[in-house]
């Protein structure tokens, strides 16, 4: 995503008393629930059983010649099914990656860091997030790779009204808003599938949990002040 494009240098510190930003009302049906994950993003089965599209098919076909010379030590694993995990991946921890590489939210969650009792919310502009991966299953046999099945996927996401949650040197939480996206997996030439542009389905909010916690905010989170009793809030947009 392009800084130069998308961060606005508009920075502000709101006053004492300070208060949350206004919680977004979720349409009727459309509160809380699981978040996507690519592979539901582009409708790939979740079962072995499920038959899938003719694009999948024809995968599934491309995969039993090109395995079928393997002399297997046990029964033949479901590789369709092992790829289709591979692609268990959180739309939201695509965008986390992604706004991790801007400046503005690099330096948000560095100089939350001096001060961890600060909470600052990031207001995203509308933008567009490209992200591209290679997942890959090495197949191997007695220790030796005897088949790697890599898939290329490409993704284009475009997101408005998203906003970031920082405090004590991490992102915390997620506010969502509007995200349309298209994109395709391939396994070689072949397509596997395509999505093009519809609204994914977030909750409301997502929590973003600390992979790394330290003693100190062990300690602090029993005795954590809340937004809007004493707590720093600087709001900026980007």
């Amino acid at each position: 995503m392009s800084e130069e494009s998308q961060i606005e240098d508009d920075e502000r510190t709101l006053d004492s008393p300070v208060k949350e930003p206004e919680k977004r009302k979720a349409p009727a049906g459309d509160e809380a629930g699981a978040t996507p994950t690519l592979r539901e993003f582009f409708g790939l089965p979740t079962k072995a059983a499920d038959k899938g599209d003719s694009n999948w098919k024809a995968f599934q076909q491309k995969l039993a010649e090109e395995t079928k010379g393997i002399k297997w030590t046990a029964a033949m694993p479901e590789l369709g099914e092992k790829i289709c995990e591979l692609l268990d991946i959180k739309i939201h921890d695509v965008l986390l990656t992604a706004w991790k590489k801007v400046d503005a939210v690099r330096q948000a969650i560095e100089e939350s860091k001096q001060n961890p009792d600060k909470v600052s919310y990031l207001d995203l502009t509308e933008h567009s997030v490209d992200y591209q991966t290679k997942p890959f299953i090495d197949v191997k046999l007695k220790s030796a790779s005897v088949k790697k099945l890599t898939l290329y996927v490409a993704l284009n996401l475009k997101v408005k009204g998203f906003g970031l949650k920082i405090q004590s040197g991490a992102i915390r939480e997620m506010q969502t808003g509007k995200c349309e996206g298209k994109g395709t997996i391939k396994y070689e030439k072949l397509p596997i599938a395509e999505k093009q542009f519809e609204p994914i389905k977030f909750p409301l909010t997502i929590k973003i949990p600390s992979l790394i916690q330290t003693e100190a905010e062990e300690k602090k989170q029993p005795m954590a002040k809340a937004a809007g009793n004493g707590t720093p809030l600087e709001r900026i947009e980007l």
